[in-house]
């Protein structure tokens, strides 16, 4: 069940399923004050069964994951990362202070079994917060995720004058129709434009987003070349756990798949050719049917036993479970 200030929502005590359908356009919105004082914004979707957790990738907030939560029937909990939308920074630029403040606001839920997904800087964070709440995770789902390797030019940005240019540039660039799009088509997608909706919500944010941005560029920087890394020791999950990546990818290397299958060698891989970085954007049906295979193969308890003891015994028995097209890059 999933608690909302004192209110249930979930399989038993939910509104009708035409209520729910009605109601999913409009999610509900709700601040979570955490115990040191900080606070993070998560917004709900309601459905029945096992909720999905979704965190969101760098500059953007739960908010980007309007369409996704919109196409499936589950309970969907779509959380603003520390320092974007309405949640505060993190303690320290850190993915597993990231995790530790979405896992109290979970907690806060009452959320005890759930389906994480995450994409991009947010794959990095959901990674973390998988760790952290393993017995309740029931399958991940990685969307171009951090952590599995270095990203130069996270690197880069990291520098103390590039980041200062960085936060200093972006309510420039946000505001810039011509210059957004260039940046957005170039890096982010593989030539799509942002939406209205999302150039809106980027130029209203614009402005306070510097203390955010800086801690997650180190965030990221960080993750990718740590002694801890995940990609160096392991990340402790045995659950299923599915990534996907655009083989057009111009910020997360389609190469750190590698990392996915060295740290959690069960996972599945899926390469989509054609596509960038982003899946909610570029291929939004797809993502959604993916979502749902998973999200449905893991709601039974026994189903998430097997997988559990079912760790496959190399890197190269995972390997077989790539799905996908190869890819010179890899």
């Amino acid at each position: 069940m999933i608690r909302v200030a004192g209110t249930y929502q979930g399989r038993r005590c939910g509104p009708p399923a035409h209520v729910q359908r009605e109601a999913r356009d409009v999610p509900t919105v709700h601040s979570f004050a955490l115990s040191d004082g900080r606070s993070v914004c998560i917004r709900q979707w309601p459905g029945r069964g096992r909720p999905l957790v979704l965190l969101h990738g760098l500059l953007d907030s739960g908010a980007g994951w309007d369409d996704l939560a919109r196409a499936l029937p589950y309970p969907c909990l779509a959380v603003d990362l520390p320092g974007f939308g309405g949640s505060d920074p993190p303690r320290r630029p850190r993915f597993s202070a990231y995790a530790e403040a979405i896992v109290e606001a979970l907690r806060q839920l009452e959320v005890s079994a759930c389906t994480v997904v995450g994409h991009s800087l947010g794959g990095g964070v959901a990674t973390a917060v998988t760790e952290q709440m393993s017995d309740q995770v029931h399958a991940l789902v990685l969307c171009a995720p951090a952590g599995y390797g270095r990203i130069p030019l996270a690197e880069l940005a990291a520098l103390p004058i590039v980041r200062a240019l960085a936060v200093s540039s972006l309510p420039h660039l946000v505001t810039r129709s011509r210059r957004l799009d260039s940046v957005y088509g170039a890096f982010v997608t593989s030539g799509l434009l942002p939406s209205e909706e999302l150039r809106r919500r980027l130029a209203a944010d614009a402005w306070r987003l510097g203390p955010g941005l800086e801690a997650a560029i180190e965030a990221l920087a960080v993750a990718g070349r740590s002694p801890r890394a995940f990609y160096r020791r392991g990340v402790a999950y045995d659950g299923p756990v599915t990534a996907v990546w655009g083989d057009r990818d111009a910020l997360v290397p389609p190469g750190h798949v590698r990392g996915v299958i060295a740290a959690l060698p069960q996972a599945t891989v899926h390469r989509w050719p054609g596509m960038g970085h982003h899946p909610q954007r570029e291929r939004p049906a797809a993502l959604a049917a993916l979502v749902r295979s998973v999200h449905r193969a893991g709601r039974g308890e026994q189903a998430f036993r097997r997988h559990a003891t079912a760790r496959p015994r190399s890197a190269q028995d995972a390997r077989r479970r790539d799905h996908s097209r190869p890819h010179s890059r890899l």
